[in-house]
């Protein structure tokens, strides 16, 4: 197949800063992990969704040739995860879906200690390493040593993800660097110099000194307010203080890039013709009908190009999704790329759709790899489904992992029907009774208040039926009834 390429120079930041003018008139750095690379043709910036060659943004990448670059230091392949965010350089070919990574790079977003670890609900957590706020969820973060339920105050954790439009970072990967933290703990952040007084400056509020290093590198002009680095070292938490050990300047102006794919969240937006992906402007003007419903905080993919640092989009494709199951498998059906999961006994079984954007995790083994729907999956395996509703049984799938373990039952997505005793999702019932539980942001209500409120055909629900062993109800009975905002 023919190849796109493209003779001229593209230089995109490995960091993209946010900047908003803050009530004094100076600038602010509150995130945005737009990942980028040097180099001539295609570029793209999303997680790595599977394996075999390096899947990213829906294209799959051929690496035999490929230079790869772990936390600046050479590296191969095999030391990418799924969840990771990387940044590809190289080319795709004229069917969109494969391409020839020239170089793949790799950056984690911060590392640290875990403080202030509170649970959100029953699928979300959020934490703080150094003053910046992490959240976690049980079925869009991918682990390595550490797990959703495992994850503990003190622990250290490499982190890979998204900035938000509340500046926090959405994790898609989270990796266990040490059980416990004490002085010579190794952590890193990015960000601006702000403060600066000699050898000492502020990043994102966390003081840090830079005396004890030797080797600058990337500082032209030396040490400057508002210059975007990255900084490691230790960090001592009575005088928040990071005593640095290496730091290294970052770019972060956008040049001109004839073709890109962009991943991440919307940090701005006031239409779906004005709006910023990873904090950078998005122009929509060349795609005729855009009828994704889009708004603050909403996960896409752009793809486009970079014209005076506004990514001009041909095509905008939603992430992640409101559809939600945890079951069994029930059939694989290889030459259709989908699955069924039975939820329920006696009820429609749901078919889940695969293709080359849906994250392929595998998390039966020691680590979290990726899996492989021919290989590996194989009927009563129990998996964790997101994705989109397709259709009234059917999903397709942005993410999909296998566990190691039997867990309860849940399905989510929008009641299609519903009555005094029971409640219909993805074509699936569930019966209700005396001992269902129904909730709404964590208040308890009664069924006839709960039910009321409920619109079918608009309101997404989320289902939990326990294991009998747990609670005694028999299969298909909800526990609990959740109504998601």
């Amino acid at each position: 197949m023919k190849s796109i390429t493209h003779d001229y120079r593209v230089t995109v930041p490995l960091l993209t800063a946010l900047i908003v003018s803050a009530c004094n008139g100076t600038a602010t750095f509150v995130g945005g992990d737009l990942a980028g690379i040097g180099g001539s043709g295609f570029i793209s910036s999303g997680t790595v969704t599977g394996f075999g060659s390096v899947f990213v943004n829906g294209v799959e990448y051929e690496t035999d040739q490929s230079t790869f670059s772990i936390e600046g230091t050479d590296g191969s392949q095999q030391d990418l995860r799924i969840g990771m965010v990387v940044q590809v350089s190289g080319s795709v070919n004229a069917d969109g879906i494969t391409g020839t990574a020239n170089s793949i790079q790799y950056s984690n977003e911060l590392q640290g200690p875990v403080v202030n670890l509170q649970v959100l609900s029953a699928t979300e957590k959020s934490f703080t390493i150094m003053g910046q706020t992490v959240i976690i969820t049980q079925s869009d973060t991918g682990y390595e040593g550490i797990g959703f339920a495992s994850i503990q105050e003190g622990h250290v954790v490499e982190v890979s993800g998204f900035y938000d439009q509340n500046a926090a970072i959405q994790a898609s990967y989270i990796e266990l660097k040490s059980a416990t933290f004490n002085e010579f703990s190794e952590v890193e952040i990015k960000g601006l110099i702000t403060q600066l007084s000699g050898t000492t400056f502020t990043i994102q509020g966390v003081n840090v000194d830079v005396s004890s290093v030797s080797v600058f590198d990337g500082f032209d002009n030396g040490l400057q307010n508002n210059l975007l680095v990255e900084v490691k070292g230790t960090y001592d938490v009575g005088s928040d203080t990071l005593f640095a050990t290496e730091i290294e300047a970052q770019d972060d102006v956008f040049e001109n890039a004839d073709e890109a794919e962009i991943e991440g969240y919307i940090t701005r937006f006031v239409s779906n013709s004005d709006f910023d992906v990873n904090g950078i402007a998005v122009d929509t003007s060349n795609i005729s009908t855009l009828s994704l419903t889009l708004g603050l905080g909403t996960k896409i993919e752009v793809e486009g190009s970079i014209v005076n640092g506004v990514l001009v989009a041909k095509s905008i494709e939603l992430r992640g999704g409101n559809a939600e199951i945890s079951a069994r498998v029930d059939t694989v059906d290889v030459q259709s790329n989908s699955f069924t999961m039975a939820v329920v006994a006696g009820q429609p079984s749901i078919t889940v759709r695969v293709s080359s954007i849906t994250r392929m995790e595998d998390g039966a083994g020691n680590s979290d790899d990726y899996l492989s729907l021919s290989d590996d999956l194989l009927p009563g395996d129990f998996v964790e489904v997101l994705g989109f509703e397709d259709g009234v049984t059917t999903v397709a799938a942005t993410r999909v992992k296998r566990e190691s373990e039997i867990k309860d039952t849940e399905l989510q997505g929008v009641v299609t029907a519903h009555s005094s005793n029971s409640v219909t999702v993805l074509g699936v019932s569930f019966l209700l009774d005396n001992e269902t539980e129904y909730e709404v942001n964590d208040s308890l209500l009664s069924s006839s208040a709960f039910l009321d409120g409920l619109t079918d055909g608009v309101t997404i629900v989320s289902i939990k039926d326990r294991k009998p062993t747990e609670d005694g109800n028999p299969v298909g009975t909800a526990d609990s009834v959740e109504r998601e905002n």
